[in-house]
């Protein structure tokens, strides 16, 4: 900023130099301060303004025989500034004055608008903190009510966070642009911290990395008009940036050069002398006509607080840091700070705005070269300023610990599932969003314990960032305990593919069209510096930028990172994988569909049959072919590619050949419109970037399955994008062997890949334009025989398209040619300005014929439809007249409908029942959190009454009503939740599980029995704030369980930091009632303490607390008790694995209920 001044300090200095040497007398290795409180955790010294806004104490410095106390902002108003207090109240705005209340309060150093100029503060700690295994910090701050100063309008000045060597007094630098760290060019006394190591500017105004001169390779555009030290990148407003070590300050320099900063010097000499040294960086004689000292010819460097290289990033407009709109402390935007140095001196950075995804500044980049090696210990602080400009500066919570603690959320699964099969191996997919937003994909032994319970090994098998990447020497592979060295796959040896408009091709630069080539490159030559003068750290010397680096990057190379020393193209990963989110690992191993060698179609019996045809082959041969093919494991990763990672495989007699069962990457795919996007010219969504945040690409569950044509039973995989993208994509996966899983392979391997501007349908359904209905690809496709004689893939349209609309598309495939026709059933809901969607649908067989009959699919507005595919003309599929049901205030459906069918009691005839829940999980961006659907979300379970005309034709009957006998008065007569019986739930306080204490009673509409008019169902609501189904359910005997998630509170300005947490519910399908005790204790025999839990316990409980994700897999012991294994949000630190559990239930016997929508366990 243009002004402040170091003002009476140097006293206050002085003084507490005298009480800091009793305190350093022994580390503290984890620290942890929460400033929204009435006092502090740790003792503080402070400076100047420094005040929590929560306290009215006095302040204390801290001494030998105390901790002290940090003032309270109210305790200062008369002894330093009044304008700290007053009208600018952190919680509630201009209304109330201070203090805050206990826990909603912060570290204040200045204050806003109006008022607030000149102000200044800080705090530094008292204990050492050793540095032999580095140091890992967390920080978070707020800047707000600021009055736009500034050429940026942000405000001034800003926040500075810094490590000073511990064996030095604590002292504070100068203020203005120097923010209490750097010496100063313009704002005298010009002094510098003493002892300072590292210096993390928050800089609004714009002057914190403003040098007198620019750093070496930098050529703006930013001008340097030298506000504080002798090199910098220039003058740039709403900048987080770095500096380095230094010790500029008269008594500094007179210590340690007295023949040239003697102590005659008067003290406007003092300040001159410190002032020339400060922006020349150099021992600097002001006696002998002001000259930088030179010995033996050169001159004598001093550290100066360079600028870390590269160590900055300049925020867009479009995210300041301060918000200057802001009243109060809850409408500021949070940003979250992590700082990592190794003990090998490796520094990384890394924040988050407004609880959005973590964005890279810099990855362990050596700083011990230009900054001498790690002090013996550290002592931390903050400081903050204004000037001429203003902003309230606070700090709400501090942590630090060793680099080799483990971050907080260290893994993250949110939409994932087991994959179980054969009871050999589950696999579980998560990511850490702490650690360069990277995945994992391992495979854990399933087994029993000696009680028979189902139970998971607590070390996987494999990993696949493990294998992908490979373990140093010295290192290991941090889930399975596998000890280095490993090597990585060979990116030149990995066989990956993508699609170039018309065929699937080798991932390789030469194949890629010129406009792909064109999409990887671009921007690469703009900007200071360009990518293009850049070059990559190779051995034994670097080689400049080629235009298919960014392409070999993706393919898994590192010799163009960003090395140690900050040379580089493209950011430094941990691992190679990319963090895989919404995608669950979907297994292909031996065929095991339901299929029979002789294939009939039972609404049409005398068709002619594909299948059938004399001389294909059948499924029974196919089968024998495929029994002992390579068990594969596909899973879609925001690194912009679909993995396909080897797990074994099973002999010709089903046992399980360990031969393979390593998770290396056998076969990737970049779909064409990643190839697109991956690249971007906006940093931090941009893949490679240094600076990247996080983006997604990959982000939806695949489907495979078997599906016949041109004579032969064929194994695809069908996925979309998820938030990556409007495009869908389908592989043959049938033949996993290396001879065909090959690069040469790529245009038989790829069957293709639709998005909204190459799918075309049927004249029928949607004509040439019915791409516009393809938003992002949510949900996961179904491949599926119809009755038309031909397989095809359905998928939802998905969300944000152009038209609004929600609907699905089939794609059918021609048993001949393998030729692909595309159609579009709308439901005419939804507009651009108010959007519709579908995610999933789910395909219902309702006569055992192994044939669609119908597909259900709920939408974001609420709605539930019904797609009739029965007719062999496809023509004729529609959708219903209009919607079977409406949830209660338009809550959303994301995830697939169950369909099922059930008799109300032994000897009635079967309904067909419909059982999902609401809910909607809206991705984290780069700049918030992710978000959930507001309201009350519920489950419910629906009878689709309306089967009349099926009856009419098929041998497979359901129960019926006529449209007039339903007593329906709606339009289409669609039912809503007051046609259905509530379930009433509530909460047991002591153990949190959701109970059911009496269940209702359904009088089935059509009952003559019933007092009143009948109902078509159950619904019941979800008792936890916020809590939500976006996980699809599924059918285990005739119960209906699902997974629930209850986001973590949303305040983003708290310095608590819960996790989400979810309950597994169980339930009666038909009903929506409790069964007896249905949770089992885990291995109760085993571990007594288990089966007097009241968790367990509870006779009437339909849900427990498992913090489960995704869908559970079910399986089953040998005395036939059901297991639902789960994987968590959370990480086991003991294994530093995601902690994943089995489940057992206590179900009674089905008499009434099967499913009808069914899925291949894989």
């Amino acid at each position: 900023m243009n002004r402040n001044t170091f003002g009476t300090f140097r006293a206050l200095f002085a003084a507490l130099a005298a009480l800091a040497a009793p305190l350093a007398a022994h580390g503290q290795t984890l620290i942890s301060e929460d400033f929204t409180g009435t006092t502090t955790s740790n003792p503080w010294f402070f400076f100047a303004d420094a005040c929590l806004t929560a306290s009215s104490a006095a302040g204390v410095q801290p001494s030998g025989s105390g901790n002290g106390q940090l003032p309270g902002c109210v305790a200062i108003q008369s002894t330093y500034n009044e304008n700290l207090v007053g009208g600018q109240n952190g919680v509630a705005g201009s209304t109330q004055t201070l203090p805050d209340p206990n826990g909603q309060g912060a570290l204040r150093f200045t204050n806003g608008n109006p008022g607030g100029y000149a102000q200044h503060g800080a705090i530094v700690s008292t204990t050492p903190f050793p540095t032999g295994a580095g140091v890992s910090l967390t920080f978070k701050t707020v800047t707000y009510r600021g009055n736009s100063g500034g050429a940026g309008g942000d405000g001034a000045d800003g926040i500075s966070f810094f490590l000073m060597d511990a064996s030095q007094s604590p002292n504070i630098g100068s203020w203005g642009g120097s923010l209490g760290y750097t010496c100063s060019n313009a704002n005298p006394p010009y002094v510098g911290m003493v002892g300072a190591y590292l210096g993390l500017g928050i800089d609004e105004y714009g002057n914190f990395l403003n040098g007198a001169n620019w750093m070496s390779g930098y050529n703006g555009p930013n001008a340097a008009t030298g506000d504080n030290t002798a090199l910098g990148y220039g003058y740039r407003p709403n900048r987080i940036g770095m500096r380095g070590a230094g010790n500029i300050a008269w008594s500094w320099l007179n210590a340690n050069y007295p023949q040239y900063y003697p102590s005659s010097f008067s003290a406007s000499d003092q300040q001159a002398a410190v002032q020339a040294t400060c922006q020349s960086g150099l021992v600097w004689d002001l006696s002998h006509h002001g000259k930088a000292v030179k010995v033996t010819g050169d001159t004598i460097p001093l550290y100066d607080y360079a600028p870390i290289p590269n160590a900055y990033v300049e925020l867009p407009s479009t995210m300041q840091i301060a918000n200057e709109a802001a009243m109060a402390r809850p409408q500021a935007t949070p940003i979250f700070y992590q700082l990592k140095i190794s003990q090998r001196g490796l520094l990384s950075l890394s924040y988050s705005v407004n609880g959005g995804a973590y964005q890279q500044v810099i990855k362990s980049q050596d700083i011990t070269a230009a900054n001498g090696p790690l002090p013996a210990g550290f002592l931390f602080g903050f400081a903050g300023s204004t000037g001429g400009s203003t902003n309230i500066h606070e700090i709400l919570c501090f942590k630090a610990g060793p680099a080799t603690t483990a971050a907080s959320s260290a893994g993250a699964s949110e939409k994932q599932s087991a994959k179980l099969e054969s009871g050999v191996q589950a696999y579980f997919a998560y990511y850490d969003p702490n650690n360069g937003w990277t995945g994992r994909v391992t495979a854990s032994s399933l087994g029993f314990d000696s009680f028979g319970n189902v139970v998971l090994s607590p070390t996987p098998n494999w990993d696949a960032a493990c294998a992908l990447t490979g373990v140093g020497s010295g290192g290991t592979c941090p889930t399975t305990g596998v000890a280095g060295p490993t090597p990585a796959q060979s990116p030149t040896g990995r066989v990956i593919l993508s699609w170039n408009g018309s065929q699937g091709i080798p991932y390789e630069w030469g194949n890629l069209t010129s406009a792909q080539q064109t999409a990887l490159n671009a921007g690469d030559t703009s900007g200071s510096p360009s990518l293009s003068s850049l070059s990559c750290p190779t051995s034994p010397s670097p080689t400049p930028y080629a235009a298919n680096d960014r392409l070999a990057f993706l393919r898994g190379d590192r010799s163009c990172e960003v090395s140690t020393a900050g040379v580089g193209l493209f950011r430094r990963r941990s691992d190679v994988l990319g963090d895989i989110v919404d995608s669950s690992p979907a297994w292909v191993g031996p065929p095991i569909a339901p299929y029979t060698a002789v294939w009939s179609d039972r609404l049409y019996p005398s068709a002619t049959n594909p299948e059938t045809a004399s001389g294909s082959q059948t499924y029974t041969q196919f089968v024998t072919a495929a029994q002992t093919r390579t068990n594969v494991v596909y899973a879609g990763s925001n690194d912009g590619l679909l993995h396909g990672f080897r797990s074994g495989s099973y002999d010709a007699n089903g046992a399980f050949v360990a031969t393979g069962n390593d998770g290396q990457e056998v076969l990737a795919y970049m779909p064409g419109a990643v190839v697109q996007t991956i690249h971007s010219t906006t940093n931090n969504v941009d893949y490679a970037n240094v600076q990247y945040g996080h983006n997604f690409f990959v982000d939806a569950t695949a489907a495979t399955g078997d599906l016949f044509y041109r004579g032969q039973w064929h194994t695809w995989l069908a996925s979309g994008l998820g938030p990556g993208g409007n495009a869908i994509f389908a592989l043959d996966v049938t033949d996993p062997t290396p001879a065909n899983f090959a690069e040469s392979k790529a245009a038989s391997l790829v069957v293709g890949e639709w998005n909204s501007s190459t799918i075309s349908c049927a004249s029928s359904a949607g004509g040439s334009s019915c791409g516009s209905n393809l938003g992002n690809t949510y949900g996961t496709p179904q491949l599926r025989r119809l009755h038309d004689g031909k397989w095809a893939i359905i998928f939802g349209n998905g969300y944000g398209s152009a038209t609004g609309d929600a609907g699905i598309f089939i794609m059918t495939i021609d048993p001949n040619t393998a030729a692909t026709t595309f159609y579009y059933l709308s439901t005419q809901t939804g507009s651009a300005a108010s959007p519709n969607g579908i995610a999933f649908p789910s395909a219902a067989d309702l006569d055992a014929d192994h044939t669609t009959d119908y597909v259900y699919a709920g939408d974001l507005q609420g709605n539930l439809w019904r797609f009739d595919l029965t007719s062999n003309n496809e023509s004729n599929w529609a959708v219903s007249p209009g919607p079977l049901f409406k949830t209660a205030a338009g809550q959303p459906i994301t995830t697939a409908i169950v369909v099922a069918s059930g008799a109300p009691s032994p000897g009635m005839q079967q309904q067909v029942m419909l059982l999902f829940g609401t809910g909607q999980r809206l991705p984290v961006t780069n700049a918030s959190p992710a978000t959930y659907a507001s309201g009350t979300q519920s489950l419910y379970g629906v009878w689709d009454w309306n089967m009349g005309a099926w009856n009419a034709y098929a041998s497979v009957q359901y129960a019926s009503m006529n449209a007039a006998a339903t007593g329906l008065s709606t339009a289409n007569y669609y039912l809503t939740p007051s046609s259905l019986t509530q379930q009433v739930v509530t909460v047991n306080a002591a153990t949190g599980d959701r109970e059911i204490a009496a269940n209702a009673t359904i009088c089935w509409a059509g009952q003559t029995s019933c007092a009143t008019n009948g109902q078509f169902g159950w619904y019941l609501n979800l008792p936890g704030t916020q809590e939500q189904i976006i996980y699809s359910p599924e059918l285990v005997l005739q119960a209906l369980t699902v997974n629930s998630i209850v986001p973590a509170s949303a305040n983003a300005t708290s310095c608590a930091l819960p996790s989400d947490i979810g309950f597994t519910y169980v339930i009666n399908a038909m009903t929506g009632g409790a069964f007896n005790q249905v949770f089992l204790p885990p291995s109760a025999a085993a571990n007594p303490a288990f089966s007097t839990n009241p968790k367990y316990t509870d006779a009437v409980a339909i849900a427990i607390q498992t913090n489960a994700t995704g869908m559970s897999f079910v399986t089953t012991n040998g005395a036939g008790t059901r297991f639902l294994v789960y994987e968590t949000n959370q990480v086991d630190t003991a294994s530093n694995n995601i902690a994943s559990g089995a489940q057992p239930l206590n179900l009674p016997a089905n008499n009434t209920g099967r499913r009808l929508s069914w899925i291949e366990r894989r």
